[in-house]
């Protein structure tokens, strides 16, 4: 059974390192309005939302994306949240930073596509090819690209994976609905982070082991 990936660039994960791009079928966000393509979408045990989408067209399918996850399938969104298109979604808001500390990122809670990276790791991004050391990223990188903001109002019973600055503010979180899990990092594409230079190069393999171990509950689409 394959697993989605709707809005942002087509090709942007074929490009990376091993076997985990292949599992991941991208469609554009507007393929969602055909509805033979969105029950083929939302006939799958997992579904990557970019950045990209457009979040005024999902808004459309809120009720149908929210039994998608009741239903058993998971779902990772990345970016800017500011309409909730699927239930129990919270709002993002900017963060006022003036200092790499105020959006150096933390582990709060462990969660399996977190697993094996450390968090120092994704401090910082440089154009400079090939790996560095932290001291070296520190020189010459640019931090706050993995996460320049946090979430308002997380859904009860909520889990922060990730938080961000001195506050610890909720960057990545995780709730269930239903028989269904969401996963919500509030920076660029997740998938995207993967580094092969780096242990954020475990994203991509665990993202698309915790997206394929979905269980559907009985009589959802499939």
């Amino acid at each position: 059974m394959s697993l989605f990936r709707i809005g942002g660039i087509p090709g942007m994960i074929e490009s990376r390192d091993g076997s985990w791009p292949q599992a991941i079928t991208h469609v554009d966000s507007y393929a969602l309005d055909d509805p033979a393509t969105r029950e083929l979408i939302l006939g799958a045990r997992g579904l990557i939302i970019s950045g990209g989408a457009d979040h005024l067209l999902l808004a459309k399918y809120r009720d149908e994306l929210s039994n998608f996850v009741r239903n058993g399938s998971r779902v990772l969104i990345s970016g800017h949240v500011s309409i909730p298109f699927i239930e129990g979604l919270a709002r993002w808001s900017k963060l006022e930073f003036r200092n790499p500390s105020d959006v150096r990122p933390q582990p709060l809670a462990s969660h399996p596509i977190w697993h094996g990276v450390d968090y120092q790791e994704l401090e910082y991004r440089t154009g400079v090819p090939g790996a560095h050391s932290y001291q070296e990223l520190e020189r010459i990188g640019v931090a706050g690209f993995y996460g320049r903001g946090y979430h308002v109002n997380l859904p009860e019973g909520a889990s922060v994976i990730t938080g961000i600055g001195a506050l610890a503010l909720p960057l990545d979180y995780a709730y269930r609905l239903g028989a269904g899990e969401v996963v919500v990092h509030g920076g660029l594409d997740l998938e995207g982070v993967c580094d092969e230079h780096y242990s954020s190069k475990n994203l991509g393999p665990n993202l698309v082991s915790w997206l394929s171990a979905a269980t559907l509950l009985e009589g959802a689409l499939a």
